[in-house]
Protein backbone atom coordinates (compact mmCIF):
# COMPACT_ATOMS: atom_id res chain seq x y z
CA UNK A 1 0.00 0.00 0.00
CA UNK A 2 3.06 2.50 1.07
CA UNK A 3 3.46 2.61 -3.19
CA UNK A 4 0.13 3.85 -3.94
CA UNK A 5 -1.79 7.58 -2.91
CA UNK A 6 -3.70 6.92 0.48
CA UNK A 7 -7.34 5.80 -0.37
CA UNK A 8 -6.87 6.02 -4.14
CA UNK A 9 -8.73 3.46 -6.37
CA UNK A 10 -5.27 1.91 -6.61
CA UNK A 11 -4.77 1.16 -3.21
CA UNK A 12 -8.22 0.04 -2.73
CA UNK A 13 -7.15 -2.39 -5.79
CA UNK A 14 -4.74 -3.82 -3.72
CA UNK A 15 -7.42 -4.15 -0.79
CA UNK A 16 -9.42 -6.12 -2.53
CA UNK A 17 -6.37 -8.36 -4.39
CA UNK A 18 -5.51 -9.12 -0.62
CA UNK A 19 -8.72 -10.23 0.31
CA UNK A 20 -9.04 -12.05 -2.81
CA UNK A 21 -8.06 -15.25 -0.87
CA UNK A 22 -10.00 -14.60 2.46
CA UNK A 23 -13.02 -14.68 -0.33
CA UNK A 24 -12.79 -17.88 -1.26
CA UNK A 25 -12.72 -19.84 2.15
CA UNK A 26 -14.19 -17.36 4.54
CA UNK A 27 -17.07 -14.98 2.85
CA UNK A 28 -18.67 -12.08 4.02
CA UNK A 29 -21.83 -13.04 2.42
CA UNK A 30 -23.62 -16.05 4.11
CA UNK A 31 -26.83 -17.62 3.79
CA UNK A 32 -26.93 -19.28 7.07
CA UNK A 33 -26.64 -17.99 10.41
CA UNK A 34 -23.21 -15.91 10.71
CA UNK A 35 -19.80 -17.55 11.44
CA UNK A 36 -17.15 -14.36 11.98
CA UNK A 37 -18.21 -10.87 13.00
CA UNK A 38 -17.98 -10.01 9.52
CA UNK A 39 -21.08 -11.94 8.25
CA UNK A 40 -22.43 -10.66 11.28
CA UNK A 41 -21.88 -6.62 10.91
CA UNK A 42 -22.94 -7.66 6.99
CA UNK A 43 -26.09 -9.26 7.48
CA UNK A 44 -27.30 -7.00 10.16
CA UNK A 45 -26.80 -3.72 7.61
CA UNK A 46 -28.26 -5.57 5.04
CA UNK A 47 -31.27 -6.92 7.21
CA UNK A 48 -31.68 -3.24 8.52
CA UNK A 49 -31.88 -1.78 4.66
CA UNK A 50 -34.34 -4.72 3.70
CA UNK A 51 -36.34 -3.64 6.72
CA UNK A 52 -36.80 0.12 5.43
CA UNK A 53 -37.55 -0.95 2.14
CA UNK A 54 -40.37 -3.38 2.92
CA UNK A 55 -43.60 -2.69 1.33
CA UNK A 56 -42.35 0.54 -0.72
CA UNK A 57 -42.43 0.01 -4.03
CA UNK A 58 -38.99 0.54 -4.88
CA UNK A 59 -37.27 -1.55 -8.29
CA UNK A 60 -34.21 0.10 -8.69
CA UNK A 61 -31.10 0.19 -6.72
CA UNK A 62 -27.45 1.05 -6.82
CA UNK A 63 -24.47 0.32 -4.05
CA UNK A 64 -22.54 3.29 -4.89
CA UNK A 65 -18.88 2.37 -4.17
CA UNK A 66 -19.99 -1.24 -4.29
CA UNK A 67 -16.44 -2.97 -3.72
CA UNK A 68 -17.05 -7.00 -3.54
CA UNK A 69 -20.70 -6.29 -3.23
CA UNK A 70 -21.80 -7.83 -0.63
CA UNK A 71 -25.19 -5.98 0.44
CA UNK A 72 -25.89 -6.32 -3.58
CA UNK A 73 -25.82 -10.00 -3.07
CA UNK A 74 -28.69 -9.82 -0.48
CA UNK A 75 -31.02 -7.58 -2.47
CA UNK A 76 -30.59 -10.40 -4.86
CA UNK A 77 -31.29 -12.63 -2.43
CA UNK A 78 -34.33 -11.60 -1.55
CA UNK A 79 -35.71 -11.13 -5.39
CA UNK A 80 -34.44 -7.93 -6.11
CA UNK A 81 -33.88 -7.33 -9.76
CA UNK A 82 -32.47 -4.18 -10.98
CA UNK A 83 -29.46 -3.74 -9.67
CA UNK A 84 -26.37 -1.71 -10.29
CA UNK A 85 -23.28 -2.00 -8.51
CA UNK A 86 -20.57 1.49 -9.29
CA UNK A 87 -16.75 1.09 -8.31
CA UNK A 88 -13.13 2.36 -9.52
CA UNK A 89 -11.99 -1.11 -8.21
CA UNK A 90 -11.72 -3.52 -10.85
CA UNK A 91 -10.46 -6.33 -7.79
CA UNK A 92 -13.29 -5.99 -6.24
CA UNK A 93 -15.83 -6.80 -9.21
CA UNK A 94 -13.75 -9.73 -9.73
CA UNK A 95 -14.65 -10.82 -6.00
CA UNK A 96 -18.52 -9.65 -6.54
CA UNK A 97 -18.31 -11.82 -10.21
CA UNK A 98 -16.80 -14.67 -8.33
CA UNK A 99 -19.25 -14.75 -5.18
CA UNK A 100 -22.54 -14.03 -7.32
CA UNK A 101 -21.98 -17.53 -9.49
CA UNK A 102 -20.51 -19.29 -6.24
CA UNK A 103 -24.16 -19.09 -4.33
CA UNK A 104 -26.21 -18.78 -7.77
CA UNK A 105 -27.72 -14.99 -8.09
CA UNK A 106 -28.40 -12.88 -10.55
CA UNK A 107 -25.50 -10.91 -11.79
CA UNK A 108 -26.11 -7.44 -11.24
CA UNK A 109 -24.56 -4.81 -13.73
CA UNK A 110 -21.15 -3.65 -12.93
CA UNK A 111 -20.24 0.10 -13.32
CA UNK A 112 -16.71 0.94 -13.49
CA UNK A 113 -16.52 4.53 -13.11
CA UNK A 114 -15.76 7.27 -10.60
CA UNK A 115 -18.40 7.24 -7.99
CA UNK A 116 -18.28 11.28 -7.71
CA UNK A 117 -19.22 11.94 -11.08
CA UNK A 118 -20.93 8.82 -12.76
CA UNK A 119 -22.69 7.83 -16.67
CA UNK A 120 -26.08 7.05 -14.82
CA UNK A 121 -29.08 9.07 -15.61
CA UNK A 122 -30.60 11.55 -13.66
CA UNK A 123 -33.31 10.10 -11.01
CA UNK A 124 -32.19 6.42 -12.32
CA UNK A 125 -32.88 4.47 -8.91
CA UNK A 126 -35.60 4.18 -5.95
CA UNK A 127 -32.00 3.30 -3.22
CA UNK A 128 -28.96 4.05 -3.19
CA UNK A 129 -26.34 2.34 -0.61
CA UNK A 130 -23.21 1.73 0.47
CA UNK A 131 -21.26 0.29 3.50
CA UNK A 132 -18.63 1.76 5.30
CA UNK A 133 -17.68 3.93 2.46
CA UNK A 134 -18.03 7.63 3.10
CA UNK A 135 -15.67 8.29 6.08
CA UNK A 136 -12.87 7.17 3.61
CA UNK A 137 -13.37 10.86 2.16
CA UNK A 138 -11.90 13.78 2.99
CA UNK A 139 -14.79 15.40 1.66
CA UNK A 140 -18.07 13.23 1.24
CA UNK A 141 -19.93 16.21 -0.40
CA UNK A 142 -19.12 14.73 -4.19
CA UNK A 143 -20.65 11.32 -3.33
CA UNK A 144 -23.64 12.33 -1.50
CA UNK A 145 -24.28 15.28 -4.38
CA UNK A 146 -23.81 12.31 -6.93
CA UNK A 147 -26.67 10.53 -4.89
CA UNK A 148 -29.21 13.31 -4.74
CA UNK A 149 -28.80 13.28 -8.71
CA UNK A 150 -29.06 9.30 -9.25
CA UNK A 151 -31.64 8.84 -6.76
CA UNK A 152 -35.71 9.13 -7.44
CA UNK A 153 -38.04 11.39 -6.04
CA UNK A 154 -39.53 9.71 -2.90
CA UNK A 155 -36.39 7.33 -2.90
CA UNK A 156 -34.07 7.08 0.42
CA UNK A 157 -29.90 6.75 0.76
CA UNK A 158 -29.21 4.20 3.56
CA UNK A 159 -25.57 4.32 4.05
CA UNK A 160 -23.27 2.91 7.38
CA UNK A 161 -20.24 5.07 7.90
CA UNK A 162 -17.74 3.63 10.04
CA UNK A 163 -15.02 6.58 11.40
CA UNK A 164 -12.34 6.60 13.32
CA UNK A 165 -13.83 6.01 17.14
CA UNK A 166 -12.30 6.47 20.19
CA UNK A 167 -11.67 3.61 22.48
CA UNK A 168 -13.77 4.19 25.60
CA UNK A 169 -16.48 3.39 22.96
CA UNK A 170 -15.82 -0.29 22.96
CA UNK A 171 -15.02 -0.17 26.89
CA UNK A 172 -17.43 -2.36 28.07
CA UNK A 173 -17.40 -4.94 25.61
CA UNK A 174 -13.10 -5.51 26.13
CA UNK A 175 -13.98 -5.45 29.95
CA UNK A 176 -16.38 -8.22 29.11
CA UNK A 177 -14.65 -10.45 26.41
CA UNK A 178 -10.92 -8.83 26.71
CA UNK A 179 -9.62 -6.59 29.05
CA UNK A 180 -6.04 -7.42 28.30
CA UNK A 181 -6.25 -6.24 24.76
CA UNK A 182 -7.99 -2.79 26.15
CA UNK A 183 -5.35 -2.15 28.61
CA UNK A 184 -2.72 -2.98 25.67
CA UNK A 185 -5.05 0.03 23.44
CA UNK A 186 -4.83 2.56 25.68
CA UNK A 187 -1.10 2.27 26.51
CA UNK A 188 -0.58 2.56 22.63
CA UNK A 189 -3.36 5.54 22.31
CA UNK A 190 -1.07 7.07 25.51
CA UNK A 191 2.67 6.69 24.16
CA UNK A 192 1.55 6.30 20.19
CA UNK A 193 -1.66 8.85 19.60
CA UNK A 194 -2.66 9.05 16.12
CA UNK A 195 -1.22 5.74 15.29
CA UNK A 196 -3.10 4.38 12.11
CA UNK A 197 -3.04 0.37 11.49
CA UNK A 198 -3.09 0.63 7.64
CA UNK A 199 -2.32 3.19 4.76
CA UNK A 200 -6.51 3.44 3.50
CA UNK A 201 -8.01 7.15 4.39
CA UNK A 202 -10.33 7.17 7.53
CA UNK A 203 -11.80 10.68 9.23
CA UNK A 204 -13.62 11.10 12.30
CA UNK A 205 -16.11 13.76 11.00
CA UNK A 206 -19.39 13.16 13.92
CA UNK A 207 -22.41 12.40 12.85
CA UNK A 208 -24.29 16.43 12.55
CA UNK A 209 -21.33 16.88 9.81
CA UNK A 210 -22.91 14.12 7.61
CA UNK A 211 -26.41 15.65 7.95
CA UNK A 212 -25.90 19.19 7.62
CA UNK A 213 -24.18 18.18 3.83
CA UNK A 214 -27.22 16.16 3.54
CA UNK A 215 -29.29 18.92 4.40
CA UNK A 216 -27.74 21.75 2.33
CA UNK A 217 -27.90 19.42 -1.12
CA UNK A 218 -31.81 18.87 -0.43
CA UNK A 219 -32.47 15.65 1.06
CA UNK A 220 -35.31 15.16 3.62
CA UNK A 221 -36.00 13.41 6.86
CA UNK A 222 -32.37 12.92 7.13
CA UNK A 223 -30.97 10.88 10.02
CA UNK A 224 -27.77 9.83 11.04
CA UNK A 225 -27.99 8.09 14.14
CA UNK A 226 -25.48 5.90 16.46
CA UNK A 227 -25.21 2.61 14.96
CA UNK A 228 -23.88 -1.12 15.51
CA UNK A 229 -22.82 -1.99 19.10
CA UNK A 230 -20.73 -5.26 18.30
CA UNK A 231 -17.14 -4.17 18.33
CA UNK A 232 -14.61 -6.74 17.20
CA UNK A 233 -12.17 -6.99 20.26
CA UNK A 234 -10.07 -10.05 19.99
CA UNK A 235 -7.68 -9.65 17.23
CA UNK A 236 -7.70 -14.13 17.86
CA UNK A 237 -10.29 -14.12 15.13
CA UNK A 238 -11.25 -17.96 16.34
CA UNK A 239 -11.62 -16.71 20.02
CA UNK A 240 -13.53 -13.52 18.27
CA UNK A 241 -15.63 -15.70 16.43
CA UNK A 242 -16.46 -18.30 19.19
CA UNK A 243 -16.66 -16.72 21.97
CA UNK A 244 -17.77 -12.85 21.42
CA UNK A 245 -19.86 -14.03 18.37
CA UNK A 246 -22.51 -16.15 19.70
CA UNK A 247 -22.69 -13.27 23.28
CA UNK A 248 -23.54 -10.90 20.17
CA UNK A 249 -25.59 -13.12 18.21
CA UNK A 250 -28.13 -14.05 21.83
CA UNK A 251 -28.36 -10.51 22.21
CA UNK A 252 -29.19 -9.61 18.95
CA UNK A 253 -31.78 -12.74 18.38
CA UNK A 254 -33.55 -12.04 21.90
CA UNK A 255 -33.61 -7.94 21.91
CA UNK A 256 -32.91 -6.30 18.28
CA UNK A 257 -33.70 -8.75 15.56
CA UNK A 258 -37.52 -7.69 15.09
CA UNK A 259 -37.02 -4.37 14.97
CA UNK A 260 -36.89 -1.83 12.01
CA UNK A 261 -33.28 -0.23 12.90
CA UNK A 262 -32.09 -3.97 14.70
CA UNK A 263 -28.10 -2.16 14.67
CA UNK A 264 -29.51 0.59 16.16
CA UNK A 265 -28.03 1.59 19.41
CA UNK A 266 -26.75 4.95 21.57
CA UNK A 267 -23.92 7.47 21.74
CA UNK A 268 -21.93 5.26 24.18
CA UNK A 269 -21.33 2.09 22.48
CA UNK A 270 -21.55 2.31 18.52
CA UNK A 271 -18.85 1.78 16.04
CA UNK A 272 -20.39 3.62 13.46
CA UNK A 273 -23.06 5.64 12.24
CA UNK A 274 -26.13 5.25 9.49
CA UNK A 275 -26.89 8.04 7.41
CA UNK A 276 -30.50 7.71 6.03
CA UNK A 277 -32.44 10.11 3.95
CA UNK A 278 -35.10 10.64 1.41
CA UNK A 279 -35.27 13.14 -1.64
Amino acid sequence: MESKTKGSFEGWNEVWSSQSEQELTNPMYTESTPNTIYQFWQKGYANDLLALIKGKNYQSFCELGSGRGTTTMYLAKAGYEDLTMVDLAQQGFEIAQYSFKKHKLPMPKMVLENIEKTSLGDQAFDCIYNIGLLEHFDDPRPTLAESFRLLKPGGIIYMPIVPEQPVYKSIAQRLLFNPLALAKITAKSILKPGSKGNNINRTNYRRDFYSDICKDLGFKNVKCIPYNPYWKVNADGTVENKLTLPIYQWYYNTFKSKKTLSFETNTMFDLCFLLYAEK
